[in-house]
């Protein structure tokens, strides 16, 4: 044990402690593999690294001293840099790569030099720093780990809550194919006119004209994504699902595997549907092993968490500091990646009434909500994420694309299909009342308009859809919009719904 202490071994710890740390605290948004595999290449570039300054300082415990300290100063200049940007010291932005990154730079050069003065470096130093690193390394390892136990764990959903539901196709009727799209933060109409000055009634009015019932008094039940989804796949309030999602509670674990491997989704695998889902972007919505996955070319390159890893780092300045060279920055990727993505599930879908059924759908799209890539007529923008002008051409973008891409699928399936149009939550600019509200639409071949209502809401949205076309007996829920903030996401708010003849419904 001695003589493993005496190793210097610090600069490994310390190589994988940043990405470990990240994906601890974004566990829920971000997949396994991706931070496997930075920790992989963090591992690696660490060992280089440690030894290349073997290679120059020809003795171990100088070479670790380095290495760590190279390490420590590359993976804090991003949250350096996010803490200080735009900090104003006597009238000079210290938060800027040109007067910070010389700062670092040189921080690191006086204390390389101060530090790896032959009298300096102590033979005790190893044992102490092997110990800290490790400790720090062991922190988000814990976490991870606890986790990794509680996703492992069962959790409570509608179909096991009650199992006497015995959904049936019903003798020599055609299975229709359902599709469920989700357009992310798209608001509902009374909102878009007061706060967007958008006029949406022609857009509503085409849906009806269709056959779509338009709920017109809809709320989400949730104000973010991840909790809606959850709750509107699995029919039920996320509290009933799981018993630890109730005030006080902060962890989201569990949440993306209500949504990957839901109620609506088994249930209907169970009646034969195969299950179709699209590459969102959003790796809790990312449902890899559904019978077929569809995904656009342009998301073999980063994802999210690898590029919320590297803008904690160093590395953030090849896309950010480094102007002269012209080099574009890293949000024209991502941008270009969103389009594309989006593009490619648009025209996706206009293919699937070709593919034989029956089938379930699943189609979340991250439009209207920002990133804003799309100008009203489809073309490329970029606007800050508080854009009222950027959001609003979005929906007149995807009100475009959607009209005809929804006539195409009515057309061409050979027997009418199910279709839901709905927002997981409103603006993400507007005001918790607000963002409540939602674009909510039903196309439902054959159900008398009594079985829908104008203040449905999507917790709702699949026990009517199992009563009226695969014989169940599911009561509905109250309909109720539970407001929450990132940081407390079962710290509820309940918002009332304000839209004038809607209340009491």
């Amino acid at each position: 044990m001695k003589t493993l202490a005496k190793l210097p071994i610090h600069p490994i710890f310390l190589a994988i402690y940043p990405v470990s740390w990240l994906y601890a605290h974004n566990i829920a948004e971000a997949s396994a593999m991706d931070f496997l595999r930075l920790a992989l290449y963090s591992l690696l570039g660490g060992v280089l690294l440690f030894g290349l300054c073997r290679l120059i300082l020809r003795n171990w415990e100088k070479a670790a001293l380095a290495a760590s300290l190279a390490l420590v100063f590359f993976f804090s200049y991003g949250h350096l840099y996010n803490a200080l940007e735009g900090f104003d010291l006597m009238g000079m932005v210290i938060g800027r790569h040109r007067i910070l990154a010389p700062l670092w730079g040189g921080l690191f050069l006086l204390l390389y030099w101060r530090l790896l003065r032959p009298p300096t470096v102590q033979a005790n130093w190893t044992a102490t720093l092997n110990l800290s690193a490790a400790l720090l390394l062991a922190f988000p390892l814990a976490q991870i780990t606890a986790s990794a136990l509680k996703d492992s764990a069962p959790h409570r959903t509608a179909q096991d809550a009650d199992e006497s539901h015995a959904l049936q196709i019903p003798a020599g009727q055609p299975a229709p194919d359902i599709y469920y799209i989700i357009l992310d933060g798209y608001a509902r109409d009374d909102v878009l006119r007061k706060n967007y000055q958008l006029d949406n009634s022609a857009f509503l009015d085409q849906l009806r004209q269709m056959g779509f019932f338009v709920a017109e008094c809809s709320q989400s039940n949730y104000a973010q994504t991840q909790l809606s989804l959850a709750s509107s796949l699995n029919f039920d309030y996320l509290e009933a699902l799981n018993s630890q999602y109730t005030a006080g509670y902060t962890s989201r674990s569990g949440l993306s595997e209500l949504i990957q491997h839901s109620a609506a989704r088994r249930l209907l695998q169970g009646l034969g549907y195969q299950f179709l889902a699209f590459d969102s972007g959003y790796d809790p919505t990312r449902i890899r092993d559904a019978d077929r996955y569809f995904s656009a070319s342009a998301d073999r390159g980063l994802s999210d968490f690898d590029n919320l890893f590297l803008r904690t780092t160093a590395a953030r300045l090849i896309s950010e500091g480094v102007t002269l060279l012209n080099i574009p920055p890293d949000w024209e990727a991502r941008d270009q990646a969103h389009r594309q993505r989006i593009l490619y599930t648009l025209e996706t879908l206009k293919s699937l009434p070709a593919e034989l059924g029956p089938k379930f759908v699943f189609a979340h799209l991250i439009i209207p909500h920002w990133p804003h890539v799309f100008g009203a007529d489809g073309q490329p923008v970029h606007t800050h994420p508080d854009s009222v002008s950027g959001y609003r051409d979005q929906v007149i973008f995807i009100n475009k694309q959607i009209l005809p891409i929804l006539a195409q699928i009515l057309a061409e399936s050979s027997t009418a299909p199910i279709i839901i149009l709905q927002g997981d939550h409103g603006s993400v600019i507007e005001s918790p009342q607000r963002r409540m509200s939602i674009l909510n639409a039903y196309y439902l071949p054959g159900v008398a308009s009594e079985a829908l209502y104008s203040s449905i809401s999507p917790v709702n949205t699949f026990r009517v859809i199992f009563n009226q076309f695969f014989g169940g007996d599911f009561a509905l829920l109250p309909d109720l919009g539970y407001y929450s903030v990132y940081e407390r996401p079962y710290d509820y708010t309940l918002i009332p719904n304000d839209r004038p003849g809607c209340n009491g419904e």
